[in-house]
């Protein structure tokens, strides 16, 4: 059988291209194990210790369930998730996935048509895997770790191959022949400055006519570049690796800052609907209460002992408590659809919260807020000076700001470096022979032979003449400096503001909630005592309809006083950053000495 080349000849190249190839879900294994890697040793370095990161969303999540059990409508398949689309022709294979399991929680499979109830911890957990904000903060995060790793590949050995076939023919002289190169390239930069590069070239001509001849070519070259001046030093080479790090840090703190922010909304929002639930059972037992004083002073009035007036008086009240209750339902019904939207949940699942955390909250009052002592402190009320210095010590955006002083000042010692003059020394060298064209194909084949071996060396001077945009550049960096000082200097004074306000804030809905609980002690009182005079006709229906609109507003702002204060105490807790909470959205609170 007629060969075009000699065997062998590119075995060994065309095993080196084939090792090179990896498959679409290996590139993304790989993706994401550099990326969990930069993760970890950025928790590591940024707050003391690691915890499981998921970019991916949960397998089989809640949301789909909801929409599958309830059979809720949906626009179409992307409502389930990305793993229940149509893949588009061409689609790659991304391999197998990690996921994680989806929050369980109890009664989530009822099949009676009841709601299925959610409490405090599982809304936690809920909005930290279904969230949609939730899920692109964590991307953001992952986003700057593969950025991260393309940064440090660039100081990493890196290879490059390619292979070319030829035909050509001369139709003056009548040849025809075939000609191939393969190529093989390493090159590595490395953190001084110095770059290094090597190549090996094999090339194989051979003639389609007359006798067939052909030849064989064999090239290696090496070069050397080391700046002397200019673009030297480590602080130079590495700053874009070096500012990559510290982008992943902030961004991992942004991540933090967000976790903690976003459990606190949902902590709101929570207790926002079982307000509007509670606000509910008292209107209803308003409505009872005004249904009962118009019963009787209806009988009142057909006994003659009080006038029609006080009758329509008590069924005016009694149509506004109605109405009262019915714009009650209405918010409950909206808010509760908003909290499912922040748990990034359908809108119109059939969900409930659970009301015994409200029951919890208030059986813990007392615990929380001390007695009614107005002397008495609450359990987080700290003096004002401790509580900024644990703010100082924890809130992570004034890390950031510090940390972005001293990448200001790195920046200018990058910009003082394009200044100097440009001193490079180079170096070369190559050995054998390269092998173009079919006119080629009656020479001997190359060899390595030290004898002909070429070498260079080369000293390039570039005078800092034209310095404009350097000079511009170095100008601009030493300003902002300045600009990063200033932004320290602001944050730090909005930090200490946010803490005296915070416990300013303690301070008053504390004392609030004791002057409502007393003011709901007054209220109950008056109901009692202006139902018992107006049997007696010692008061008359509008004194027992005012003290029943007051006993309304009492018992509302009771609640709302203590979900005020909780919520202040979790507030105060974030703003300090000394709210911990865990990848699962679980918050940790402090416990003061």
């Amino acid at each position: 059988m007629y060969s075009l080349f000699p065997r062998g000849t590119f075995v060994l190249l065309g095993v080196w291209v084939l090792s090179g190839c990896q498959s679409s879900s290996q590139h993304r294994e790989a993706a994401d194990r550099s990326a969990e890697r930069l993760i970890a040793e950025a928790q590591r370095s940024g707050m003391g210790e690691t915890e499981p990161f998921f970019v991916e969303p949960p397998m089989d999540t809640f949301r789909r369930r909801l929409l599958l059990e309830q059979d809720l409508p949906v626009a179409g398949k992307a409502s389930f998730g990305s793993e229940s689309l149509d893949h588009p022709e061409h689609w790659p294979d991304t391999g197998e996935v990690t996921r994680r399991p989806d929050v369980l929680i109890p009664n989530a499979r009822s099949s009676d048509g009841e709601p299925i109830r959610i409490g405090l911890i599982e809304a936690l957990q809920l909005g930290a895997g279904h969230a949609r904000e939730y899920q692109s903060q964590k991307e953001s995060l992952f986003v700057t770790a593969l950025q991260l790793d393309l940064e440090k590949y660039r100081f990493d050995t890196s290879f490059r191959g390619a292979v070319e076939g030829v035909f050509s023919g001369n139709e003056e002289s009548g040849e025809r022949g075939v000609g191939g190169t393969g190529e093989l390239g390493v090159q590595r930069r490395l953190e001084s400055g110095v770059t290094l590069g090597g190549r090996m070239v094999l090339d194989l001509v051979r003639l389609l006519s007359g006798e067939g001849g052909s030849s064989l070519g064999l090239l290696a070259d090496a070069s050397i570049t080391v700046p002397l001046l200019r673009g030297s030093g480590r602080h130079v080479v590495t700053e874009a690796r070096t500012q990559a790090e510290r982008n992943l840090l902030y961004a991992l703190y942004a991540f933090e800052r967000f976790k903690k922010n976003y459990a606190v909304r949902i902590a709101r929002e929570y207790f926002s609907v079982l307000q509007r639930r509670d606000q509910i059972r008292n209107s209803e037992a308003s409505l009872e209460r005004l249904q009962l004083l118009v019963d009787r002073t209806d009988a009142l009035h057909e006994k003659g002992r009080v006038t029609g007036i006080q009758v329509d008086q008590g069924r005016q009240d009694l149509l506004r408590a109605r109405q009262r209750l019915i714009s009650d339902q209405e918010r409950y019904q909206a808010e509760l659809d908003r909290f499912k939207l922040t748990l990034g949940l359908p809108a119109d699942s059939r969900i409930e919260l659970d009301e015994a955390e409200l029951e919890r909250l208030m059986a813990q009052a007392e615990q929380m807020l001390g007695d009614r002592d107005e002397a008495a402190v609450g359990r987080l009320e700290l003096k004002e000076d401790a509580a900024i210095r644990l703010a100082l010590d924890n809130r992570l955006d004034l890390r950031v700001a510090l940390a972005e002083v001293e990448d200001a000042q790195r920046k200018v010692t990058v910009a003082a470096d394009g200044l100097r003059t440009g001193l490079n020394l180079s170096g070369s060298g190559r050995i054998g022979e390269r092998r173009s064209g079919i006119s080629s194909a009656s020479q001997d084949n190359a060899r390595f032979d030290p004898g002909n071996a070429s070498y260079s060396l080369e000293l390039e001077a570039e005078a800092p003449w034209d310095r404009r945009s350097e000079r511009v550049a170095f100008r601009r960096s030493l300003l902002e400096v300045e600009s990063a000082v200033r932004k320290v200097q602001e944050v730090e004074d909005a930090v200490k503001f946010s803490v005296r306000d915070s416990l300013r804030n303690l301070l008053q809905q504390r004392q609030q909630y004791h002057i409502q609980v007393q003011a709901l002690d007054i209220a109950e009182r008056r109901v009692r005592q202006a139902q018992a005079f107006q049997e007696v006709g010692r008061a008359d229906t509008r004194d027992v309809l005012e003290s029943n609109e007051s006993l309304l507003q009492a018992q509302n702002a009771v609640v709302d006083a203590l979900v005020s204060y909780r919520i202040s105490e979790l507030t105060f807790q974030q703003n300090l950053e000394v709210l911990r909470v865990d990848a699962q959205g679980l918050w940790t609170e402090f416990t003061p000495e």
